[in-house]
This record gives structure tokens, sequence and C-alpha cells, in this order.
């Protein structure tokens, strides 16, 4: 569901912007794309070098061509987020860059609502000239009275960090997952397993035998995951054919996992893979539901907490697709980083780290239904999906 939320002054407008990020940017342009009069969301981009001419073109034509690619958009408008002070600086920082983006914006056809610097001692605009005080930042803290919603914690960064757990959860699918390894393996240290974390284990063992089944529960918006069911999922997704289908699962539903696992099975056996299920891994297809997407990464950010970390490269690669699905970029690359150190040869995690190094998104991406709507030139109306 969505709810329409009206800012009438560019300070409101600025206050919402952090929401339709999910994230107070730091060294950021954001650029905030309409359509006939209603936001279709926000685009996030690192700030180039100061001083890197080639950088702050290459960034305004990435920034302007992905703004491009959002479906029906006629409009933008430009945030950028700075540690350089505004005070006494003679001109806004990254002038450059915002001009270089105005023009590529105006040879595109888009027509820019309005321009703004934020930074650690105020926030102005950049189509006004910039000129004379920055005004407050208190200015442009979240209205609860305009998005009533809990605070947007955190940079860019913030998000892509692992959930804590308890060490009680951590210890008991540390154990299942040794346990499981060491009867699949047919160890000698399996046959000394005490019978309880023996069967513990086989039963393990037991649910992975119907992936898409638990892979279906683990996703479920009825009941949060217990160690047994965050063990299994980690145990599939450090083998790629059963992470594949996983995520296809999850972007799609039972039918899809069912599909994908046959189709796995049968690629194994010498049979090639249908293309119509090959192509969402790609980010080409059919719209997935997004709040069951979302549901998957947060799990999974859970079952890469709890695995221990000599094996956690595979939840990682998982995390790293399931945010570059969802349009988190940044946060996509920082869980492929965080594989590629503990598995530099990780095929998963390595391509993402590729489509996020070249900008690439999925198409599903771009696909947006209006969410918000400006009431004039440097003003806004916003509003938050539920």
């Amino acid at each position: 569901m969505s709810q329409i939320v009206r800012a009438g002054a560019p300070a409101e407008f600025l206050s919402l912007v952090p929401h339709l990020l999910g994230c107070t940017p730091r060294s950021s342009l954001a650029v905030v794309t309409f359509a006939a009069g209603r936001s279709l969301g926000a685009l996030r981009i690192d700030l180039p070098a100061p001083g890197a001419v080639a950088d702050v073109e290459s960034v305004a034509s990435t920034v302007i061509g992905m703004a491009c690619k959002v479906s029906r958009t006629d409009a933008v408008a430009l945030v950028v987020y700075t540690d350089l002070a505004l005070r006494d600086a003679g001109e806004l920082p990254h002038r450059a860059l915002v001009d270089a983006v105005l023009a590529r914006a105006d040879i595109c056809g888009l027509r820019v609502i309005d321009a703004f610097a934020v930074g650690p001692d105020g926030w102005n605009g950049y189509l006004s000239g910039g000129e004379g005080e920055p005004r407050p930042l208190a200015e442009i803290a979240p209205d609860p009275d305009l998005v009533p919603t809990p605070e947007v914690d955190g940079d860019q960064f913030a998000a892509a960090t692992l959930p804590a757990i308890t060490a009680a959860e951590r210890t008991a699918v540390h154990r299942l997952l040794d346990d499981a390894e060491q009867l699949v393996a047919r160890s000698r240290e399996a046959k000394r397993l005490p019978a309880r974390r023996r069967a513990a284990a086989t039963l393990l063992l037991d649910d992975i035998a119907d992936p898409p089944a638990v892979f279906e529960a683990f996703v479920s918006p009825d009941d949060d995951p217990d160690h047994r069911a965050v063990a299994a999922v980690s145990f599939g997704l450090q083998r790629p054919l059963l992470r594949d289908v996983a995520l296809m699962q999850w972007l799609s539903d039972l039918a899809t996992g069912d599909a994908t696992y046959g189709a796995q099975t049968a690629y194994a056996a010498g049979q090639p893979f249908p293309a119509d299920l090959a192509r969402p891994m790609w980010g080409e297809g059919a719209h997935p539901d997004p709040p069951r997407l979302l549901r998957a990464l947060d799990r999974c950010r859970y079952a890469a907490a709890a695995t221990p970390r000599a094996r956690r490269a595979g939840p990682l690669a998982a995390c790293a697709w399931l945010a570059w699905a969802t349009g988190r970029s940044t946060h996509a690359a920082a869980y492929a980083a965080d594989a590629l150190e503990i598995d530099p040869d990780h095929g998963l995690a390595d391509i993402v780290r590729i489509m996020c190094a070249q900008g690439r998104l999925p198409e599903w991406v771009f696909e947006r239904e209006p969410v918000t709507s400006p009431a004039g030139t440097g003003s806004s109306r916003g509003s938050r999906d539920r």
C-alpha cells in the first residue's frame, strides 16, 4: 500500500529523500525521478573524487542514463550529500558535477525540478545560486507529521551490516551444520556423534532433501525460522545448485522453485538449462513481489550471520544477489566483497561484484509505480510504500 504525503517546501522535500533511499547517504548524489508530477523513487551514486573532471562527466552520464531507464520519467530533482562545509565556501561544493548532470538532463529532455546541497553545516540550493548562509539542518529533519514512519538510521552502508544474533543461536546452527557435513562425508567423526546430535543432523538432511519446501517455509510471513530451518537454508546456500533454486524461488514462487530444482537436476545429468528459468538470474523477466524479496534478503542476512565464517561465502553471495535484485547495489557490492574475502573464487559473488561495478541493475528495478508528487518547482509531495 502507498500513502500520499505532501511536501510543500524544499525543506519538506529534503526530509523525504532519505525515506525514498532507505538511508541518509554520505558523499553521494541522489536523483529523485518524477513522472507526471509524481515521484517514482530515488537513485544514489557515489560522488566523484574532487577535481576529477572525467569522473564528473561519467557520473553525470551514468545517473541520467539510469533515470531515463525508469519508466515514464519526465523530471528529476538532485540532492548532493557532501562532507564539505557549505558555509564560506564561495560556491556550493560539487558545482561542476551538478552542472554536468543538468546539461545531461537537458540533452535527454528531462526537466530539473530543483537541485540542493546538504552538508555538515546546513543545506542550500544550486538553482537559487547557493548564495547566502546555508539553511539549518534542523529544517530537513524527519517530520513525524509529514512521514509517520520510523526515522531512517545510518548511511548507505549501515544496512549491509549483518544482524547480531545470540550466542546460543549461533552455537546451535554451527553444531547442526558441522554434524550434517560429517554425516554427508561419512567421516570417522560422524560415527562418534552422540545419538541426539546425529538425530538432529539427520532431520536437517531430511529437510533439505526437498529444497523448495525448505526455501518456501523460510520466507513465510507467518513464522520466523528456527535454528534448524536457518541451518538447512545455510546448508543449501553453500551449494550452487541449491542456492540458485532458492534465489529463483524467492524471486517468484514455490512452483518456480520446483521447476528450477528439476531443471538443475536435469542439467547436472547433461541436459540444457531452460532459458526462461535462467533469465531472472540476470535481471530479466517478470517483476518480483517486493515484500517477499525483501523478506528473503532479511532472513538470508540472518542465515549468513549464523553461519561459521569459513562457510559463509555462499549465504553472503545469496545476500549480494538479493540486494542487487532489490536495487540495493551498494549493499550488494559489500556482501559480494565479504564473500570474495572468504572465497576469492566464488562465482556468484564475483558476478554480482562485476554487475555492481558496471552499474547494471535488473530490468524490474526501473519499472516503478508513482509514489510522490511535486507541488511545484522546489517542492514535492511524498509517499511511503507500507
